[in-house]
């Protein structure tokens, strides 16, 4: 596999790259734990992986030239994508929130109210809120490439195209 192990929670690919290989995968909000972890489950609020090699070196690239501060600049300057980056954040966590049952979510907010507060309100990476900053371009990419909705996720894709 092109992450080197099976992917946690793994639900389907959602992008393929030219060569027709995965790009971009699914996984699910909720996940089996890991070894240690005092559940059988637990949170996953990234739901878009990028997965390919070359990809993530690329967004690797722009994370270490110090594009993160870039583009939180750039966000910050821009209230139209602002506005759309707000948008993607909510629309993020509502797509989440898809990915589980009526059943599973209601189990989650009796059981687990905190894990039921990052699954409703976290949006990508799994940063609360628009204006937390912004924690991980590979998982912005991984988003535009998967719904097109991310303005941060855009700016990555021209900079890797430029």
């Amino acid at each position: 596999m092109q992450l080197g192990r099976r992917p946690r929670g793994f639900l389907k690919v959602a992008s393929r790259c030219p060569l027709g290989m995965p790009e971009t995968i699914i996984t699910s909000p909720v996940v089996t734990a890991r070894p240690g972890f005092a559940e059988p489950f637990e949170p996953f609020p990234t739901v878009f992986w990028l997965t390919c090699p070359g990809a993530i070196r690329a967004v690797s690239r722009l994370e270490a030239e110090g594009w993160i501060t870039k583009l939180e600049t750039r966000l910050a300057e821009d209230p139209e994508a602002q506005s759309a980056y707000e948008e993607a954040v909510r629309s993020y966590a509502a797509f989440r929130q898809t990915l589980l049952t009526e059943d599973e979510l209601k189990w989650i907010e009796a059981h687990r109210p905190s894990w039921y507060d990052v699954i409703r309100e976290s949006g990508v990476g799994g940063i609360h809120g628009s204006s937390a900053g912004l924690k991980c371009l590979h998982a912005h990419y991984a988003d535009y490439l998967a719904r097109g909705k991310n303005p941060v996720g855009k700016w990555v894709y021209q900079l890797l195209t430029e």
